[in-house]
């Protein structure tokens, strides 16, 4: 019988540390909603760290509901085929102008765009073999034209001139259906 007490107690604590992590992983705050016409939602997934990123907390493996989401790349796996991205909240126009008010921010801000970034967690996601990939002209340095212009890119070109930028992500199934960066003046 004390044999049989001791499997229980083990298989009880278990349990409680279980849905201890579940209660702690199910109230996670993600405020990084869109703008005005962009509204993103992440539904955090079993969190699988990877190696923390300075001033950053450790990419977990997440979960994005199907849409288009703006991002700052903040890793790429060329060979893996997987972005490491913080996701953010894009303000345009009048929404602009109220998010950074809210702030304590110019408003209306330069450029009538606004940024928030109010959750520094890092997600993970693959990127799908055939997703449309674009980087601006200004980044992969083509003179003349519109600067904002998307320019065909692969993931190795994004790992070597895009990381810090933003894009924007369109998932698709839990996959990077394309991933397109935004063009700031």
């Amino acid at each position: 019988m004390g044999h049989r007490r001791g499997e229980l107690t083990a298989v009880s604590l278990f349990t409680l540390v279980s849905m201890l992590g579940l209660v702690a992983c199910g109230s996670d705050d993600d405020s990084s909603g869109g703008g005005a016409a962009q509204t993103t939602a992440a539904t955090a997934a079993p969190a699988t760290a990877a190696p923390p990123t300075t001033g950053q907390q450790p990419a977990e493996a997440a979960q994005l509901a199907d849409g288009r989401h703006p991002v700052i790349v903040k890793q790429v796996e060329v060979g893996g085929r997987t972005v490491t991205f913080d996701l953010i909240q894009w303000f345009e126009g009048d929404a602009a102008a109220k998010a950074a008010a809210e702030d304590g921010q110019e408003s209306p801000p330069p450029n009538d765009y606004y940024i928030r970034n109010v959750n520094p967690r890092l997600r993970t996601l693959p990127v799908a073999s055939g997703a449309r990939i674009t980087l601006t002209r200004q980044t992969v340095g083509q003179g003349g034209g519109n600067a904002a212009g998307p320019v065909p890119a692969d993931l190795a070109a994004v790992a070597a001139s895009g990381i810090g930028h933003l894009f924007w992500a369109t998932v698709r199934g839990g996959q990077i259906q394309a991933l397109e960066e935004q063009y700031l003046p």
